[in-house]
């Protein structure tokens, strides 16, 4: 077969299409987006295969977006995983894979699975969601990076060494050991593992404080890094990023997370319920008095660790 024909046969089998299903094949560059182009088209299943590229969104019904593998593009280059260049919207659940960028967020009306990173692999295995995430129910694996809010109707469950820049939120929340997330909401039912840190200077928790589980202290960056011991450690443009996933509280050697040797940091008063402000819903627990009433007198110690670092 000439290189021609080797040519024309590849292009025919890119990507099979059907009025019920989407498959992009492994190892291939999708140069747009999986969407509807007729009614009904966005209930189809679709899945891109391992280590392919997709110029654009995915919109359809379950959705499956398979972990990278081991592939040759070329004889001199190996595909760097799975990437969707937009973001994912499904009309039922999502399946997202080892290996993965997704360079927008991921909405859908069912349930949300991102599985684990791996720190001991050959084959491409971070998670990376640039966006949001929200679902019915959101499962999260270890390691993960989400550069946006987490969403859920019902439940959200978080593995261990997840990194979430915004703020999570649902009924239901359940959050591993090693974490760092932006802020918390959790309406119903909150249970927390060891060594996590909230950067929001105030977190929202449940009226009722028997379906409050932690097990350990969660850090508050605020106040007490604003005035670290070890600040020469840190004296870099991003020392604000790098205090917030200090290595100093929390050390994390491959999948295993330890308590570091500070012990300057401050938890959030989660026991001690008369420094709790109460509303309807939520109760919200805060290291800044809840009697203050300059607010700026702690606003800008306590929203630097807010922002991670950004102007």
């Amino acid at each position: 077969m000439t290189d021609s024909e080797m040519k024309a046969v590849l292009s025919r089998s890119v990507i099979e299409e059907t009025s019920t299903s989407v498959r992009l094949h492994k190892g291939q560059e999708y140069q747009s987006g999986i969407l509807p182009k007729a009614g009904g088209e966005q209930y189809r299943e679709i899945v891109v295969g391992a280590s392919s590229l997709v110029k654009g969104s995915v919109v359809g019904k379950d959705i499956v977006i398979e972990s990278a593998e081991d592939i040759n593009i070329n004889k001199s280059e190996k595909a760097p995983g799975t990437e969707i260049q937009g973001s994912v919207n499904a009309l039922g659940d999502v399946d997202i894979g080892k290996g993965v960028w997704i360079q927008g967020g991921i909405i859908a009306l069912g349930l949300v699975k991102v599985q684990s990173y791996l720190t001991e692999s050959d084959i491409p295995s971070h998670v990376l969601i640039e966006g949001g995430v929200s679902g019915s129910n959101v499962i999260i694996g270890d390691g993960v990076v989400i550069l946006g809010p987490v969403v859920a109707h019902e439940s959200i469950k978080i593995g261990n060494n997840v990194t979430i820049r915004d703020h999570v939120s649902a009924p239901d929340i359940e959050l591993g050991d090693g974490c760092l997330i932006g802020g918390l909401q959790a309406q119903t039912k909150f249970k927390c593992g060891m060594l996590n840190t909230i950067s929001a200077s105030q977190i929202l928790l449940p009226m009722d404080t028997t379906n409050i589980d932690v097990h350990s202290g969660i850090r508050s960056p605020y106040p007490a890094c604003n005035s670290c011991p070890s600040d020469s450690v840190f004296e870099t443009n991003s020392g604000i990023a790098r205090k917030l996933a200090c290595h100093l509280f929390a050390e994390r050697k491959s999948n295993e997370i330890i308590a570091g040797p500070c012990d300057h940091w401050k938890k959030f008063p989660i026991e001690d319920v008369e420094q709790h402000l109460e509303g309807n819903k939520f109760r919200c627990v805060s290291l800044i008095p809840k009697t203050a009433l300059n607010i700026r007198k702690y606003a800008e110690k306590a929203t630097i660790w807010e922002r991670g670092g950004e102007s």
